[in-house]
């Protein structure tokens, strides 16, 4: 074997041992005008185990296969960092992938360098999710954690309408190269106000203390002075965080636009109608989803639970109440029935009127049992990624 300095056409060279023609032994061999580089060893020109620098600085350190990643090896792109196993030029099977600045994570399996299978991904401000992946996407049984309301992410971009997980839309299924919150956010569809990480659930009001509008329609005036109350007291450094949004037949108002407009929310049983309307949400309360998942959101059965006693348990679409269901208040009063884009359309609260139709009844209570078996699933699923 010799050796030695080899320059190339391109402007690259190479400088160490040979054999046959091609690179063999230790070497380092640098591109054209001297970007990027490999360092380590070589067999017959295909590198073995060394460390690549690409020339935006990016790195790998570890093992090759026929010009490919491939084994144990560590990546670090911008600021991201995956150790792992990688198999022809993929992440997978196993390993994790984190932020250096946020602490965001994902652990788990991999296939062709996207999340699937089992694996536990933390978000940013330390909320989880553990469970089953599918093409880079949360897909399948799975359970969502948030961390306490107080700490959770803000999300006040009225443009994100899902719930994404640590991968961004690259199609390449990378993480985002944002360590914001709103890397990972959790907003309810078409809300043009703040929500927070890992939050689905929403309460209703009733339109004018109790005495809901008949025909679907209420006077926003009559609750904009709730709205400004709520508004004029929340403040991110109080105990308590306050959250209130209105929804219009375009699903894109505010408390700030036309006072005397009037808001359609559906079509409510016996005409009676309730805006979504929530305040008050304790700065410690915490909410938990147990169920299934589609394409990176809560669709198909499942359970979400919070802390302070709010629960629904029944059918969900793109993260919102869609399909039979229950509502639980922290009361203990329950709504039952048909949601449309998380607001009840068929049915009413127990307590004050029963469901009048026995279809709906036995509606309602299949899609809780199905709830509480995907829940029951989610949890094992959930026991089987952390276990990993």
């Amino acid at each position: 074997m010799s050796g030695g300095r080899f320059d190339f056409d391109d402007g690259g060279a190479y400088c160490g041992g040979w054999e046959g023609g091609k690179a063999h032994g230790h070497g380092i061999c640098t591109g054209p005008k001297g970007q990027g580089e490999y360092s380590g060893s070589w067999n017959y020109g295909f590198e073995v185990v060394g460390i690549y620098t690409w020339p935006s600085g990016n790195t790998y350190e570890g093992y090759w296969s026929q010009g490919k990643r491939h084994g144990l090896g560590i990546e670090t792109k911008g600021r991201w960092v995956y150790r792992g196993e990688w198999t022809h030029g993929f992440k997978g099977r196993y390993g994790a992938r984190q932020s250096m600045s946020s602490g965001a994570k994902y652990e788990g399996t991999w296939n062709n360098g996207l999340q699937d299978g089992y694996g536990t991904e933390t978000y940013a401000d330390g909320g989880t999710y553990q469970g089953q992946f599918t093409n880079g996407m949360r897909h399948g049984y799975g359970v969502r954690q948030s961390v306490p309301y107080g700490m959770a992410s803000v999300v006040r971009s009225p443009l994100r309408t899902s719930l994404s997980s640590l991968r961004s839309e690259h199609s390449n299924g990378t993480l985002p190269q944002q360590d914001s919150p709103a890397a990972n956010p959790e907003s309810l569809p078409l809300s043009p106000t703040i929500t927070r990480g890992g939050f689905a659930l929403s309460l209703y009001a009733e339109v004018e203390a109790g005495k809901p509008k008949k025909g679907g329609l209420f006077r926003r005036g009559s609750l904009l002075g709730k709205l400004k109350k709520s508004e004029s007291k929340s403040s991110l450094a109080s105990q308590k965080s306050r959250v209130s949004f209105l929804k219009s037949e375009s699903g894109i108002s505010s408390a700030a636009s036309d006072a005397t407009s009037t808001v359609s929310l559906g079509e409510g049983a016996e005409g009676e109608e309730y805006p979504p309307f929530e305040s008050d949400i304790d700065a410690t309360t915490t909410e938990t989803y147990m169920g299934e998942w589609k394409n990176d959101k809560r669709a198909g059965f499942g359970v979400s639970e919070r802390s302070s006693g709010l629960k629904y348990e029944g059918e969900w679409l793109d993260n919102l109440r869609h399909g039979y269901g229950c509502t639980t208040l922290p009361d203990g009063k329950k709504e039952e029935g048909k949601y449309r884009h998380n607001v009840l359309v068929k049915g009413m609260k127990k307590r004050v009127i029963p469901l009048k139709s026995a279809k709906i009844r036995q509606k309602v209570d299949r899609s809780v049992e199905g709830a509480q078996r995907a829940a029951a699933i989610a949890r094992q699923k959930s026991e089987i990624a952390a276990s990993r």
